[in-house]
């Protein structure tokens, strides 16, 4: 077996893909059953569980730049002149950049900014729609059940919080982070299609709205947008970008340790497959 060949159909040989859609598609429809309020808890739960990905890249991206001895190229004898693991984590930079600041604009528009805009729309039409909630009934339901910290705190952990730098740890992490950009670019799409299909009014009413925050007016659908296939495909991008970091981590390291590598690296994409189900399973409980 070539180890330091990623491609998707290997890696969805590690997870049951099409059951994973699935319950995106159930919890979509379960959320919209219950109209404007429905889709407005299932949002902040996702921005909730989605927001920490940003960072988990970011460390990822630190905890490889700082492994110099890990990550070598052989035919480089002077030791200050080959180490390459911070070229390799410039490929998993890429995605937090986007996740701090979207190239697709010409402002600072973070993922987080543009999800809370999203969130802010939805619940801007819900009270067009008649929810009527005070400021502490909408807390109480928007408040993040027991379930969703432990799983957010779990996202941490993937991406390698708390591990050593060892190449165990970091190419289990390199795995969680192909999980979550696979299988965020398929959920993304069917929910931006759902909303798009099932949800045309909710649409309309978030392709026009905008929303200020942090100073800045963000259109309230572009965090959909940007990451859907049909649109600007972001997690595809972060996808390929992290493919070729990983392969790259397997160049720069010996060959004696390839076998161990694809094996974390199998193990964290797995991981992360766990959590997206445990998510999906619960978001509409």
């Amino acid at each position: 077996m070539e180890y330091s060949i990623i491609t998707q159909e290997d890696l969805q040989g590690l997870a049951d893909f099409e059951l994973a859609q699935a319950r995106v598609k159930n919890a979509l429809n379960l959320a919209g059953a219950e109209g404007a309020v429905g889709l407005l808890r299932f949002f902040a739960r996702y921005t909730s569980w989605n927001g920490f990905f940003g960072s988990g890249v970011a460390s990822l991206s630190g905890k490889i730049g700082r492994s110099r001895t890990m990550f070598v190229d052989q035919t480089v004898a002077e030791r200050l002149l080959n180490d390459r693991s911070v070229f390799i984590a410039s490929f998993f930079f890429d995605a937090a950049r986007d996740e701090f600041d979207d190239r697709d604009t010409e402002y600072r528009d973070t993922h987080r900014c543009l999800a809370q805009a999203t969130l802010a729309g939805l619940l801007r039409y819900a009270r067009q729609q008649g929810y009527a909630a005070s400021t502490a009934e909408l807390n109480k339901m928007l408040n993040e059940p027991a379930w969703l910290k432990t799983l957010n705190a779990k996202v941490a952990q993937g991406y390698g919080n708390g591990s050593e730098d060892s190449r165990d740890a970091i190419m289990a992490a390199i795995g969680y982070h192909l999980g979550s950009e696979i299988l965020a670019d398929r959920e993304f799409s069917m929910i931006d299609e759902y909303l798009r299909k099932e949800q045309k009014e909710v649409t309309r009413f978030l392709k026009k709205a905008k929303q200020e925050i942090a100073g800045q007016n963000h259109p309230c659908y572009q965090w959909l947008q940007i990451h859907s296939g049909h649109g600007g495909a972001a997690e595809a991008d972060h996808f390929a970008w992290a493919t070729k970091g990983a392969e790259l981590a397997f160049t720069y390291s010996p060959k004696k340790e390839h076998a161990a590598m694809r094996a974390s690296l199998d193990h964290g994409f797995q991981t992360f497959a766990k959590h997206h189900k445990t998510f999906f399973e619960a978001i509409v409980r």
